[in-house]
């Protein structure tokens, strides 16, 4: 089992969004059929303008590429999107030799954009691994902000943005943990997602989100597939503890992420490792780790290309091309 993993760098939306929008079409047309009712590009332009009104200019460029499809419209935007099969992941922060978040996606490589883009949608420099066209798994910005999604373990679905476009918009306008924090308080969230967020400082939040109660912020540095008040799956627990037990030293804990017991490969299950990412918020940088190969990247220093990676059940990741 293979995926080619592309590294793009387009400051505002152009060739690749719109590949990526004709390339997306098909599934995003079956995706919005389950739904109970597409929202009219009208009320995706209100809403968007209601919550991320800096994100206005880029959702009207995309809509451009959209061919007036109300359903890829709403998906741009990120507006009321229906159930899908959600992903695993664990995310810890560490603060020596210096402030740095280690995550682990874990999913199926069919179901991954596998595009690390850097942008400069909204005059702010942003680079991370890019999902949907217009969201983000995980990302950092030249303000020194890191943060990276799982899923919350919890199967409620309501109105809301999804949460890749809440990661792009969070990295769009966060200087610090605070500007970050008052983004999750006030957009409303369509799934039950957690995030851990990390700024230079070294300091970091963790956020559940959910439809259905209001957000949950508060300071931590590790996050899996649970929320505070339920019963986590076995899964999620010990990933959590695993991830918990790590010495504060991103250096010593980078192993157990990228080919120790973090490490997964259950793809038949969705819950298969598939890339570790190691953020540096002070640097701006990330480092994508497939077992023993990476791929550094930085807003800085940017390199183009694609890598093509192996996954196999009882192997860590590899690089094949």
């Amino acid at each position: 089992m293979e995926k080619l993993f592309r590294a793009v760098d387009e400051p505002f939306p152009g060739n690749y969004a719109r590949q990526a929008i004709e390339e997306s079409r098909s599934f995003v047309t079956g995706w919005y059929a389950k739904a109970d009712r597409i929202p009219t590009p009208e009320d995706c332009r209100r809403r968007v303008a209601e919550s991320m009104p800096e994100m206005l200019p880029v959702f009207d460029a995309m809509g451009e590429f959209s061919g007036g499809d109300p359903a890829m419209i709403a998906a741009l935007a990120g507006i009321d999107p229906p159930p899908l099969i959600p992903a695993g992941c664990t995310v810890r922060a560490f603060t020596r030799p210096e402030p740095t978040m280690l995550r682990n996606y874990d999913f199926h490589p069919d179901a991954t954009s596998a595009v690390i883009l850097r942008s400069r949608w909204s005059g702010v420099r942003v680079l991370g691994m890019s999902e949907g066209v217009s969201g983000l798994l995980d990302g950092v910005n030249e303000h020194g902000v890191a943060a990276a999604l799982t899923f919350g373990g919890r199967h409620v679905y309501g109105q809301g943005f999804g949460i890749v476009q809440i990661v792009r918009y969070l990295l769009e306008v966060s200087r610090d943990l605070r500007d970050a924090a008052e983004v999750l308080r006030r957009v409303p969230c369509a799934w039950a997602q957690n995030l851990l967020v990390q700024d230079r400082s070294g300091k970091a939040l963790c956020a559940e989100l959910a439809p259905d109660r209001p957000p949950l912020i508060v300071e931590a540095d590790t996050v899996t597939n649970h929320q505070a008040d339920e019963v986590p799956r076995e899964s999620s627990r010990w990933r959590f503890k695993t991830a918990c037990s790590l010495a504060d030293n991103a250096d010593a804990g980078r192993t157990v992420f990228t080919e120790g017991k973090l490490c997964l490969d259950d793809f038949d299950g969705w819950l298969g490792t598939l890339y570790t990412a190691e953020y540096r918020p002070a640097r701006g940088s990330v480092r994508f780790h497939w077992g023993a190969d990476s791929w550094e990247q930085s807003l800085d220093r940017f390199e183009d290309g694609a890598r093509r990676i192996a996954y196999g059940v009882g192997a860590v990741p590899r690089l094949v091309a």
